[in-house]
């Protein structure tokens, strides 16, 4: 089953074609359910094939297809961003995980189930650049051979002045980790995290809170 997903997928709804965020909640699952339901979708995989075979070799069975168009996260910055505004203007749907930072990744502490948590700024800075959409994505496991796809609208692609970027970046992220939350509370056995994911990969900069929402 499915939830919001024609939102997500049909450009006479929004008007423009959205990006995905997902994370390390729920399945990769959804990636094939998309191609076989839509087609006429393509899907632009945003991720570090270096440092992510085992995921990257997944894609390749689920479907060849989107492995064989991923985007390498693993080069520079500018690369990434023009690959990514480029799959966009062709009409793609592109999507990356967005929940965790490398160790010498840039972050920002964000409460995350009650304690602050590091999670990347990059993908907020390139939506941000970009003036994309974004919607959330899940694909959750319900036992037996049962998955919910979930997609959640987050924002309609925000432009904001060069004082307000900082906050603006900041709330979306807290945002994103809320809505990570609440369906990690409601399905525990799907947030595949095996470390301890609030420990920083290195200290947060001097100044930086936590980012807390009422949910």
């Amino acid at each position: 089953m499915s939830t919001g997903s024609k939102a997500c997928t049909s450009r006479s709804i929004w008007g423009v074609v959205c990006s995905w965020w997902g994370s390390h909640l729920g399945s990769f699952e959804v990636l094939r359910v998309l191609s076989l339901k839509r087609p006429d979708v393509t899907v632009r995989v945003v991720l570090d094939i270096k440092h992510n075979p085992a995921i990257t070799s997944l894609l390749a069975e689920l479907n060849p297809a989107v492995a064989a168009t991923v985007i390498d996260a693993g080069q520079d910055g500018m690369s990434i961003v023009m690959q990514i505004k480029e799959a966009l203007d062709q009409g793609a749907l592109v999507t990356l995980l967005a929940d965790r930072a490398a160790p010498d990744e840039p972050s920002l502490p964000i409460e995350f189930l009650g304690e602050p948590a590091p999670f990347p700024r990059a993908p907020w800075q390139i939506a941000l650049s970009l003036g994309v959409p974004v919607a959330l994505c899940f694909g959750l496991y319900l036992g037996g051979n049962r998955y919910r796809m979930v997609f959640e609208r987050l924002t309609d692609g925000f432009v904001l002045a060069r004082k307000d970027r900082e906050s603006g970046i900041r709330d979306m992220m807290g945002r994103y980790a809320a809505r990570i939350e609440a369906q990690a509370r409601a399905h525990p056995f799907n947030w595949f995290n095996f470390y301890d994911f609030w420990q920083a990969p290195r200290p947060f900069a001097a100044g930086d809170q936590p980012d807390r929402r009422t949910r």
